[in-house]
């Protein structure tokens, strides 16, 4: 072998030397930016928080259901007997300074009623629906007398409602978004640690029981219906909102949790 030939076989051992160790060394380097990003991709520490609203309030209107039932074998005067109980009715609510815009009929049906097993007319039937509405919750006994007085057989059900729903319900919200942040806040504190920022909220409207109380009355009752009506009390109801937060928190000492 040649002194040339020895000398670039020397030359070229060195060269893939060198290579190799290139190679290695830039596997090996860190690469800033993609430090970076996985800093970046740390999950966030959260906290998921509920708050609740409460409402209350009291019954402001009483409604009164009731159901006018006639019948004969002519559907004419079967309709001007329901007309006169209704008349006889609105006179004696007039006397308790109940003005006719608080009654209303809901419903008027007048049905043709076949004999047993027979395409004969048997009899007609008018039925009405009515509701009574009134401000004065003092005014209930008198209101059921008269209904009785007037032969309304069907007294249907007694309602208390309550008014400006709306308004209790946006009362309601504000309290437990409140209550919400105030919760939140107590609970970092309590964990060393410090809100940053709303990642989400939302909320639902637990309800209102604007229907008080709902009793059936039966017409049925001698000597009048004054004495189980006074047992008729509506009480106090509330409104209920709920919100959901969840909230990013970082803990105080490092910036990290």
């Amino acid at each position: 072998m040649s002194k040339f030939t020895v000398i670039l076989a020397i030359i070229f051992s060195l060269l893939l030397a060198t290579e190799a160790v290139c190679e290695t060394f830039t596997f090996t380097i860190p690469d800033p930016y993609l430090y970076h990003q996985d800093e970046e991709k740390k999950e966030p520490v959260l906290l998921y928080v509920t708050g609740t609203g409460n409402v209350k309030a009291f019954p402001e209107q009483v409604v009164i259901s009731a159901y006018i039932y006639t019948k004969d074998k002519k559907a004419s005067v079967a309709f001007e007997e329901n007309q006169f109980k209704m008349g006889r009715l609105m006179s004696m609510l007039l006397s308790l300074g109940i003005p006719k815009r608080n009654v209303a009929t809901e419903s008027l049906s007048i049905d043709t009623i076949y004999k047993k097993d027979s395409t004969k007319v048997d009899y007609f039937s008018v039925y009405r629906s009515i509701k009574i509405f009134q401000d004065d919750l003092d005014v209930i006994s008198p209101i059921l007398d008269a209904l009785i007085d007037a032969e309304i057989e069907d007294i249907g059900s007694i309602q208390f409602v309550v008014k400006n729903l709306e308004e209790k319900y946006r009362e309601a919200l504000q309290k437990a978004a409140e209550d919400c942040r105030n919760t939140a806040e107590m609970l970092a504190t309590s964990m060393g640690a410090r809100i940053v920022d709303l990642q989400s909220m939302s909320y639902d409207y637990g309800g209102y029981d604007y229907r008080v109380m709902e009793r059936s009355v039966s017409g049925e009752m001698y000597g009048g219906i004054t004495e189980y009506s006074q047992m008729i009390v509506p009480r106090e109801v509330t409104t209920t909102v709920n919100v959901y937060a969840t909230y990013e928190i970082v803990y105080v000492g490092s910036g990290t949790f």
